[in-house]
Parts: C-alpha cells; sequence; structure tokens
C-alpha cells in the first residue's frame, strides 16, 4: 500500500513506520519536527495546507491515511493548545483526504473520550471526557466519523483508543514510575490495589498493522494489554529488576496532593515541570479498567505479554541512567 502517516517522528510513529517498511508499504510521513529524509514533509497541521505540498501528495495516488498527529502531556497545555493540534488537525486533515480521494483511515484517539469515573469500559460505554485531551480527541473523532458517512458506501474508518502506551524510548508515565523506584527508598501512593490500563508499544504497532488489513465500514477499538494488570502487579514487575526496589512507604493521596500543590509553585516560578501535579497523582490513584476483547474476538493475537515489555522497558532505564 501506499500509505501517507501523520506524527511519523513520535514515539509510536517512528516504530509503526519502521514496521510498515519492513511489510513493503510505501510510507510517506508528515510530522512537523524539521528532518532531512527520504519520503517526509515537514508540515503542521494546525496551518493550512500549502497548495505546494498538495501538489507533491497528490501524486502518490494514496491507498490510506493513519492519522497519529496530536498533542500530548500535560505540562503547560491548555484547552487551546489540544483544540489546536487535535480537532483543527483533524479538519485540516478530513479535507485533504477527499481532495486526495483517500478512501480508508486509521485514526488513533483515546481511551480518555470515555472519562476517568472508576468503571468498566468497552466500547458500549458512555462517551463522557472529563479533560481537555480526551474533550478534544472526541471532537476528532465526531469529524472522520462525519467524513465516512459523507460516503459510507465507500469509506472505511477505524478509530483506535489506546490506553496509556509505555515501551523504550518514551519518557512519560511509565518513565515516570521507573524513575521512583529506582530509588533507594521509593515511595508510592495508596495501595495500588486497582487495574491500569496500559498497552507496550510494539502491540499498539500489531494492532494497527492489524487493521491495515482488516478495514471494512467503520470500527471501533479499545486497545490495551491484557492480562489487565494492577498497579502493584506492575511495581512487582519492575521490582523484580536488580536496580530497582518495591516501595517503603504508601502516602495517602490527600497528603500526596498537599505536597504536590508545593512542587506546582516551584514549577511556576522556575518555569521548568518538576514532575509532581495534582492531575498526575489523581491520574496515578484512579483506576483505569478499559477492556479491549472487542478487539480480541475480530481476530487480534497480542504477541508481546504485559510483564516482558515492562521489564524490558525497565532494562533500557537502567541503560540510559
Amino acid at each position: 500500500m501506499k500509505i501517507l502517516l501523520t506524527g511519523s517522528e513520535g514515539f509510536v510513529g517512528s516504530m509503526l513506520q519502521e514496521s510498515l517498511t519492513n511489510e513493503n508499504h510505501t510510507v510517506i510521513c508528515l510530522d512537523r519536527v524539521k528532518k532531512n529524509k527520504t519520503n517526509y514533509f515537514c508540515h503542521d497541521l494546525s496551518d493550512n495546507i500549502t497548495s505546494e505540498l498538495f501538489k507533491v501528495l497528490n501524486n502518490y495516488n494514496f491507498d490510506i491515511l493513519i492519522h497519529l498527529a496530536a498533542a500530548k502531556g500535560d505540562y503547560n497545555l491548555g484547552y487551546k493548545d489540544f483544540y489546536k493540534d487535535n480537532v483543527l488537525a483533524s479538519s485540516r486533515l478530513t479535507k485533504l483526504t477527499e481532495s486526495l480521494n483517500i478512501s480508508s483511515v486509521i485514526m488513533y484517539s483515546t481511551v480518555s473520550v470515555y472519562g476517568h469515573n472508576n468503571q468498566l469500559k468497552s466500547e458500549d460505554a458512555e462517551l463522557k471526557p472529563n479533560n481537555s485531551y480526551g474533550e478534544t480527541k472526541l471532537e476528532s473523532e465526531k469529524l472522520f466519523i462525519k467524513w465516512f458517512n459523507l460516503n459510507s458506501s465507500k469509506n472505511k474508518l477505524t478509530i483506535l483508543r489506546p490506553s496509556v502506551i509505555y515501551g523504550e524510548n518514551n519518557y512519560a508515565n511509565m518513565y515516570n514510575l521507573l524513575n521512583q523506584l529506582n530509588r533507594k527508598l521509593p515511595l508510592t501512593i495508596g495501595n495500588g490495589n486497582y487495574i491500569k490500563s496500559m498497552i507496550a508499544v510494539e502491540n499498539i504497532v500489531d494492532i494497527t498493522i492489524f487493521c491495515l488489513k482488516k478495514m471494512k465500514g467503520i470500527q471501533i477499538y479499545n486497545c490495551t494489554d491484557s492480562p489487565y494488570p494492577k498497579l502493584k502487579e506492575v511495581i512487582n514487575y519492575i521490582s523484580d529488576i536488580d536496580g530497582f526496589n518495591k516501595p517503603v512507604l504508601s502516602l495517602p493521596k490527600w497528603l500526596a496532593l498537599i505536597i504536590s500543590l508545593f512542587f506546582e509553585f516551584l514549577s511556576f516560578v522556575f518555569s521548568k515541570d518538576l514532575g509532581i501535579t495534582r492531575e498526575r497523582i489523581y491520574k496515578f490513584t484512579m483506576p483505569t479498567d478499559y477492556r479491549s476483547e472487542k478487539l480480541q474476538k475480530s481476530g487480534y493475537i497480542q504477541n508481546f505479554s504485559i510483564k516482558d515489555r515492562i521489564q524490558n522497558m525497565a532494562k533500557w532505564y537502567l541503560t540510559i541512567k
């Protein structure tokens, strides 16, 4: 296939383009990071597509768009930032997709479209996001669903809703946990006796390639690894590796929130992300139980285990540390 891949230079995108290329697909990459490489175009999707870029892309006769580009993170980002990089960018892309006559799209969304109300979530759950990231990704979904409905007899749309993605070269949630457990006297918050949905980058790449071969109508899948681990199990996986330790003390949530206020103040004063915020405390101590049975029933087989991938990331952490 000839594939247009947005967000190609990010954590997932860089691995996905390599896997797609290894399967002999032609991958044309689109990202706002300036790079000098073949089959790559630097463009911020929140800006209008220039006539020059359109002419070049129009020559490829693409079979499918895989849309990964999005605003991520939580430090110093507000609703306007998420709207610009998620909603506005998706709006530009749906129009570009029509102009390029692309009839198949795989779009990366997020389980955050369900919100975080501590209930088990399948694809049939109510869509009730409670943060700017989830709200704007849901708006992006609606834009692509509207695009699909313009010609539902021809168009094909798959929406993937991954949970927390982790793996080597990722410096987000799992990295922060590794950083904490790498201390001599690590601390944790709460008892950890609750499910934390997550997915290894290798598995989300496999899911994308699996869906690429099964495009039909409109399909929406949660993407989480199984079995669904509790936080304390994840901590045990990591602490089994030499160089990491089990927490010696568990702080109550209320105390952690008070401490986070102090770090937020310092972050504001020094204009630097110090890693501890109330939002991150809430996320860490909140169950996130998103299920992906629908994906499994469709024929997808998970090739990488949670324990293996977490421990692999832990070993990578020690090499860069």
